[in-house]
């Protein structure tokens, strides 16, 4: 064989461009837009449908749960929500029943309802808060 024989000619290759150009994919709806439609559903901000979608790679709904959980955690203390200044402890951060909703309806699988901690350390996240955060 030659090696014209085995490489495609420079043609054919522009054609094969020139085709898939014009056709169209069909539309598809990614996940994330249902975790965005869900987020706007329970007045949450969108930038935790990212969370969501970060989240659902995992293999059990209640490590997805968790992830989810320790992402927003991070974020708000990435802005330093409720530490006070000089303070080297972390809060606890009770989130929203809409949040817990939210997540709980996304992974719906063996669900356990802990009650909400209640000692100094606790520190109550509004919708308010999330609001107020900026996405990075």
């Amino acid at each position: 064989m030659q090696r014209s024989d085995l490489a495609p000619s420079t043609k054919r290759n522009h054609r094969l461009i020139g085709a898939t150009s014009q056709t169209s994919l069909p539309s598809m709806t990614p996940p994330m837009d249902d975790y965005v439609d869900l987020c706007c559903s329970f007045g949450l901000p969108v930038w935790i449908a990212s969370l969501l979608h970060v989240a659902k790679r995992l293999r059990s709904d209640c490590a997805r749960r968790k992830k989810v959980y320790r992402l927003l955690h991070r974020k708000l203390m990435f802005h330093r929500v409720g530490v006070n200044e000089g303070n080297l402890f972390q809060p606890t951060y009770v989130y929203p029943e809409e949040v817990k909703m939210l997540v709980r309806s996304v992974f719906s699988q063996n669900i356990l309802d802990y009650p909400d901690p209640c000692h100094d350390q606790v520190m109550h996240v509004t919708i308010e808060d999330l609001h107020k955060l900026e996405i990075n």
